[in-house]
């Protein structure tokens, strides 16, 4: 599979990029998925203890652990002598336009990992069976292989759905700016470059590899059902040079099992 360059577009005025050894690599992924796992599974229950209701127990947990790494980011760029500005977000971080040709990879490569994951449901479902990697009841039913999934959602996480717009926007701003953009800042932004330096054309793979395994601490469950959109974000994140290309196949992937069945829900009878 062909390489792209390590020189971000737009990046002739910015520090070169640090090179992240594998090593140091497992150390970042593993760091952030400890801080995920102390987030869903600790503070989230604490939150329901308290009497939080599921929902704003849910978001709050997440929100928190995914401010988390886009603050990451920011102080990762400080340190290395970036500008916090567009031409950072832009060069160094790799949101530049998508190209025609970006839009078809990114496209065909979501509709590739969307299909071969949903190969791999049934996968989830052994996983899910054992004891000790059971889906925990706290966690929306959506994430729990092990439940019929439905077209449209009647409640979410306690909250009945029928005509509640402000649940769907609230939950649109976390999956569009914190859940993907927080993810894609960390991860594509700012990892994967590095590692590419040390990587080349391997990157999307070993990258890929580690993303998949940061999930595990959270969903073990979805160890082998990840893989195929893990890659998928992955590769396209380097094939087309552009980390709104991940940023699109991860958001179709969570939009289409969440995002779509959540507004079916809220619109009520109004579809049938």
């Amino acid at each position: 599979m062909s390489s792209t360059s390590n020189q971000p577009v737009g990046a002739s005025a910015l520090p070169a990029i640090k090179p992240l050894p594998f090593g140091r690599a497992c150390l970042y992924f593993g760091a952030s998925a400890l801080w995920f796992r102390l987030c869903v599974y600790h503070l989230m229950p604490g939150l329901l203890r308290a009497g939080a209701a599921p929902f704003w127990a849910f978001i709050s947990s997440y929100t928190l652990a995914l401010t988390a790494l886009i603050v990451a980011t920011w102080l990762a760029l400080r340190k290395e002598g970036y500008p916090i500005n567009y031409a950072t977000f832009r060069g160094r971080l790799r949101f530049a336009a998508l190209t025609y040709r970006g839009w078809a990879w990114t496209l065909s490569l979501f509709v590739l990992g969307f299909c071969l994951t949903g190969l791999l449901l049934p996968a989830a479902q052994v996983i899910a069976r054992l004891p000790a990697l059971a889906p925990p009841s706290f966690l929306p039913a959506v994430l729990n292989p092990l439940v019929a999934q439905s077209a449209r959602m009647t409640q979410f996480m306690g909250e009945s759905l029928a005509g509640q717009w402000w649940l769907l926007l609230l939950y649109a701003l976390f999956l569009t700016v914190f859940n993907l953009l927080g993810e894609e800042l960390w991860f594509r932004g700012y990892l994967f470059p590095r590692q590419q330096v040390v990587h080349g054309s391997s990157t999307w793979l070993v990258h890929g590899l580690l993303w998949t395994l940061f999930h595990v601490p959270i969903y073990p469950w979805y160890l082998l059902y990840l893989l195929p959109t893990a890659l998928s974000v992955s590769y396209v994140a380097q094939k087309t040079s552009s980390s709104w290309a991940a940023y699109v196949v991860h958001g179709l992937g969570n939009g289409l099992l969440v995002l779509v069945p959540l507004t079916s829900g809220v619109l009520g009878n109004r579809i049938e």
